[in-house]
């Protein structure tokens, strides 16, 4: 009975550590354009050009199993460039728990006039969740208790958006898990909160004389993180060999850095995201490093 206690007191502190380090579940900058792609469906072709690449965040560094996630992505259209298209599988792990997302991604792009588009999206895939609490079986030599068995779950899933630019303006939004609300008689909630979630972003871009991009700004609202919500001030600066990103957050973030066009086929970006105001002693640090390599480029841009 004392074991049992005592594996259900180790279980009750892992939930707590879970619950508490999944508000660090994605980077609450999200700083990069790609880091939004499995978010929203919208944004899936807006670059209008044919690319794939890779997502690493790694967060509380020096913390055994902290928080990390991978993120492969791919977009493209097809050939009569009425419809772009994406693929997206992204890891994300933390303590004992440890899930893999994907999705197929849809957009349809409008133009409303001549300086209007639209951009719809959907998405459809699903998420697999894993909790191990295995290797707590071996304390003290016990055997393997029921309670910390290997917990699998299989959640379908789809999520849709919309970007819309019109001149020098643009407006985001997206429901990206839709069908989770309805999977909680199956799931228990140490793996997800029961709610609605959703991204909402607004901002404007200013150009050079050129028509170049030189600045964006915008602010962005989302509830992605675990139990807040989250407000973000979030700007670039785009040069000919590059652009360097500066956020800063509700959540008392604040994120910098920088992305380099190498020969226009490949974007190597690091963001490094710290808080600036924190009671904790965990170090709270994210690091972010995203290659994009650029298969096709197309000869018209909508963003």
């Amino acid at each position: 009975m004392f074991h049992n206690l005592k594996y259900k007191r180790t279980l009750l502190l892992l939930f707590v550590g879970i619950h508490l380090s999944a508000g660090q579940e994605a980077s609450n900058q999200l700083l990069f354009p790609k880091q939004l792609q499995w978010a929203n469906p919208a944004l899936v072709g807006i670059e209008q050009e044919k690319n794939f690449g890779l997502l690493i965040d790694s967060q509380w560094l020096g913390v055994k199993d902290a928080p990390k996630q991978q993120s492969l992505f791919f977009e493209s259209s097809f050939e009569n460039q009425k419809i772009n298209f994406g693929a997206l599988i992204r890891n994300r792990s933390r303590f004992a728990e440890n899930s893999t997302q994907l999705f197929i991604q849809f957009a349809y792009p409008i133009q409303l006039t001549s300086d209007s588009y639209l951009h719809l999206g959907v998405q459809a895939g699903g998420d697999l969740y894993e909790l191990n609490f295995e290797y707590l079986s071996s304390v003290d030599g016990v055997a393997k208790d029921p309670l910390l068995q290997k917990q699998l779950r299989f959640i379908p899933n789809t999520g849709v958006g919309l970007h819309f630019k019109k001149n020098s303006y643009f407006l985001t939004a997206s429901l990206p898990r839709l069908l989770e609300r309805y999977a909680f008689e199956k799931v228990p909630d140490i793996f997800l909160p029961n709610r609605l979630y959703f991204t909402l972003s607004v901002g404007k871009n200013f150009y050079r004389l050129s028509g170049r991009k030189e600045f964006e700004l915008g602010l962005q609202f989302h509830n992605l993180d675990y139990d807040k919500q989250t407000v973000q001030l979030k700007g670039s600066y785009h040069l000919p060999i590059g652009a360097l990103f500066m956020g800063v957050n509700t959540t008392k973030n604040l994120g910098l850095g920088f992305q380099l066009y190498s020969r226009g086929i490949l974007n190597l970006a690091y963001a490094f995201e710290f808080p600036f105001q924190s009671s904790s002693r965990l170090p709270q640090n994210n690091h972010s490093l995203m290659l994009q390599f650029k298969i096709q480029k197309k000869t018209q841009s909508l963003n």
